[in-house]
């Protein structure tokens, strides 16, 4: 069994504090945490973000998003434009850290700012680039999707089709 999680509310609660430790408005000393902010709504922008919604409430549509995840163009947010840059790490829960995906250029741009560094490769290329990471695709929105690296492996294990064909970074 995928060890994944379909996020909507659930990491608010189960991780806010490490999210955003920001301080807050107001005078609050350094290192006060924040209240995560609730998830975004977002309209699909292509069809792998319409799957993905469809994956949100039909258990039966969610095969076929893993399915076409690994084979759509996704975005990598990393720590530079340089070739082979890290990927960007958010803290999680105590020592786990992720690794973002978006699967649009808008929602990471909205959620990260327009001129995070990134790179845009395959849903499986980028997946198997974070092999021993946690990956958060869609940080911030509903839906979102975590996987630990045991839930990576599992994506990873589904073959690819021969439609898949092609070079991957």
């Amino acid at each position: 069994m995928l060890r994944r999680t379909l996020l909507v509310s659930a990491l608010a609660a189960a991780g806010a504090p490490a999210w955003a430790q920001t301080p807050a408005q107001g005078g609050a000393t350094a290192g006060a945490q924040t209240a995560p902010p609730e998830l975004q709504t977002f309209t699909p922008s292509n069809a792998l973000e319409q799957t993905f919604i469809a994956a949100l409430n039909n258990a039966a549509m969610r095969p076929a998003f893993r399915r076409q995840f690994l084979e759509s163009h996704v975005l990598l947010a990393t720590t530079s434009n340089a070739p082979d840059a890290p990927p960007l790490l958010r803290q999680l829960r105590g020592e786990d850290r992720a690794a973002l995906i978006f699967t649009s250029a808008a929602l990471m741009a909205e959620r990260l700012g327009p001129d995070t560094p990134h790179v845009s490769l395959t849903g499986r290329a980028a997946l198997l680039r974070l092999r021993q990471n946690h990956v958060v695709i869609n940080f911030g929105y509903a839906p979102m999707l975590m996987l630990d690296p045991p839930g990576v492996d599992g994506f990873l294990d589904i073959p690819a089709t021969p439609e898949s064909a092609g070079p991957a970074q």
